[in-house]
């Protein structure tokens, strides 16, 4: 549907959405296999093939969709042949696009990602926006829980929604601008939770560890979460004082694109259950970290039965055995419980 969205069409008679991810979407291109010195000037490096994949807020919506939930993606789309694939591929892991904005005319962002060295550098050309935003529209479908990439402006859409009881997960981007400012991101204290990297959170909050910054966002969220790459990640519940850290999967690292976006659509999915926080923490975990043992971003993301078959590998008297013991649950009942 050319530049009509659909969050106004009557759907009251179908499913409930559980995750509602709102934000920018891109397509990917993902190189892997590099050597650890990367591309040099003037050099030519020849690898493995390499994977186009949607990405963006796609990666959550992929990533969420293979665990179970009813997802919901919201972004503005080109019309070109990279946008229209990328949303036929969405569509064929079972995300709803229907409330995408296509622009006619308009080129898909697109992302070169080069994994080495343990991460990735990247390259974005993006054409600018066509004018209408999906981000500043007043309402969008409701749902349980949702995802936002925070911009710099007030988002009518996520005020509407934190107001209804959906639990907002906040995320964000590298800061171009170098202020580094929390009060920039309007939104963000509607937000249930906020999930920087370590380098994010200590700028954002001008400190040296992630326990200090995990404080000083709890000012301004519920539930903050810093995730630390290969380290896991730790999270804070502002009501206890409780924290957490669960340190990540130990795999070999060959595509880290997407790992945040994949733990936010575990985070998500946690929020959906009655777990305690270490739990949820840890599906977040282990979704991230079995991701990146394949190259292609969120769709090598793992699906229910995936997580059982992981668990059931781990030697019965094990630490991992006794702490991801309640990934049985969800992995046998394929359901998810609905926040009351």
């Amino acid at each position: 549907m050319d530049d009509i969205p659909s969050w106004a069409v009557d759907r009251s008679g179908e499913q409930a959405i559980d995750l509602l991810a709102v934000g920018l979407f891109f397509n990917d291109l993902v190189f892997s296999g590099l050597p650890a010195t990367g591309p040099q000037p003037g050099r030519e490096l020849r690898t493995a093939p390499y994977v186009g994949v949607p990405g963006g807020i796609a990666n959550s919506c992929i990533a969420a969709a293979r665990v179970g939930l009813q997802v919901s993606m919201v972004s503005d789309v080109g019309d070109d042949t990279l946008g229209r694939g990328s949303l036929e591929m969405l569509e064929r892991e079972g995300v709803d696009t229907r409330n995408c904005l296509m622009h006619r005319d308009w080129q898909t962002p697109l992302t070169v990602i080069l994994n080495y060295a343990g991460d990735r550098a990247m390259v974005t050309a993006e054409t600018p926006h066509p004018g209408a935003c999906v981000l500043r529209q007043r309402s969008h479908p409701p749902a349980a829980v949702s995802i936002a990439h925070l911009q710099p402006f007030a988002m009518p859409w996520l005020e509407a929604a934190a107001e209804a009881g959906t639990k907002v997960i906040g995320d964000s981007g590298w800061d171009e601008s170098g202020e580094w400012d929390l009060a920039a991101m309007v939104d963000l204290p509607l937000c249930h939770s906020f999930t920087p990297n370590l380098d994010e959170a200590l700028k954002f909050t001008r400190t040296d560890s992630p326990e200090k910054a995990l404080h000083v966002l709890a000012d301004v969220v519920r539930e903050p979460v810093v995730t630390l790459g290969g380290e896991g990640a730790m999270a804070l519940d502002r009501l206890t004082g409780d924290i957490v850290h669960v340190p990540a999967l130990q795999v070999e690292v060959v595509d880290a694109s997407g790992a945040g976006d994949v733990f936010n659509a575990g985070w998500a999915a946690g929020l959906m259950t009655t777990w305690p926080l270490e739990q949820r923490l840890r599906l977040a975990v282990a979704m991230a970290s079995l991701t990146v043992a394949r190259p292609g971003g969120a769709t090598t993301a793992p699906t229910l039965g995936q997580l059982w078959n992981w668990l059931t590998r781990q030697p019965a008297d094990s630490a991992l055995a006794r702490d991801y013991s309640f990934l049985a649950d969800i992995a046998t009942h394929h359901q998810w419980k609905r926040p009351r």
